[in-house]
């Protein structure tokens, strides 16, 4: 089942540009709702003693952001009201989901590492997004966001190529006779299993580039920020050190690693790559 839904982003210090994901609100099955994602700690380190308001003023935005879109809709509110309290409404997005659980825990992995999952763990452990179902998703927000500024690209992806003669065809994120790439997503908590993603992809993104005698290829990775502030130092030494392998491999073979922070880093690379 569809479900219809939009990121709310707070910028914590005004006019630095960096803005952190706080909530969500979405329809599901004819009901709307409005979900605080930004956990609570988080505030608090930020903001110490004076952590009450700026936790109030969230709570206000959300309900007030709820209201708006239920009178008007998600794209008239995006248009009409992209600014509330000071709290930024994002781009509508429409995702696949089994329940009001489901959807928040995949707005929690794809779009803020700062989230309290703690409210959505009446899943069962065999819902939880597995590797592939992440980054599948990561593909879906990259295409949606590309198919806003170059439609005409929209085709290129989940296409199937072959790595050999009368090889099995293998589905690439974004195949073209120009580029082929593949989208991934190393978590901060799962890095080994992304990074054995990344390595898999990467073996046949170099086949496919040499079999068909593409120009070039790519793995887009999505990847937390350096200075995120829930990762511990031995989470953010593996990161770097991840990252660093995994761009090495990629350099060795004539191809290019490109890390990014969000769906739309990822969805200007593709473009980048298509021209």
């Amino acid at each position: 089942m569809n479900a219809t839904w939009i990121p709310i982003f707070w910028e914590p210090v005004y006019g630095t540009g960096e803005r952190l994901m706080v909530g969500v609100v979405a329809e599901f099955q004819n009901e709307f709702i409005r979900q605080k994602i930004i956990r609570d700690d988080v505030i608090d380190a930020l903001y110490g003693k004076q952590s009450a308001n700026p936790k109030k003023l969230i709570d206000e935005a959300l309900k007030i952001s709820l209201e708006v879109i239920k009178e008007v809709g998600f794209d008239l509110a995006k248009e009409k009201s992209s600014e509330i309290l000071g709290l930024h409404l994002g781009s509508k997005r429409i995702t696949k989901v089994i329940s009001i659980n489901d959807l928040m825990r995949q707005a929690a992995l794809l779009h803020s590492s700062l989230a309290s999952l703690d409210a959505f763990d009446d899943l069962e452990e065999q819902d939880v997004p597995t590797q592939e179902e992440t980054n599948k998703r990561f593909v879906t927000e990259v295409k949606d966001l590309v198919m806003e500024r170059r439609p005409d690209l929209v085709k290129n992806f989940n296409k199937s190529g072959r790595l050999t003669e009368d090889g099995q065809l293998v589905k690439f994120g974004y195949l073209s006779p120009r580029a082929v790439l593949h989208f991934s997503v190393i978590h901060a908590s799962r890095q080994p299993s992304g990074v054995r993603d990344a390595r898999a992809r990467l073996w046949e993104l170099s086949n496919a580039k040499q079999y068909a005698h593409i120009h070039s290829a790519a793995l887009i990775t999505g990847i937390p920020r350096e200075d995120d502030p829930t990762l511990g130092p031995k989470q953010k030494l593996s990161l770097s050190a991840n990252v660093r392998e995994i761009e090495k491999e990629a350099d060795g073979r004539d191809m290019r690693f490109l890390p990014v922070h969000s769906s739309l880093e990822g969805a200007l690379r593709v473009i980048e790559f298509a021209e």
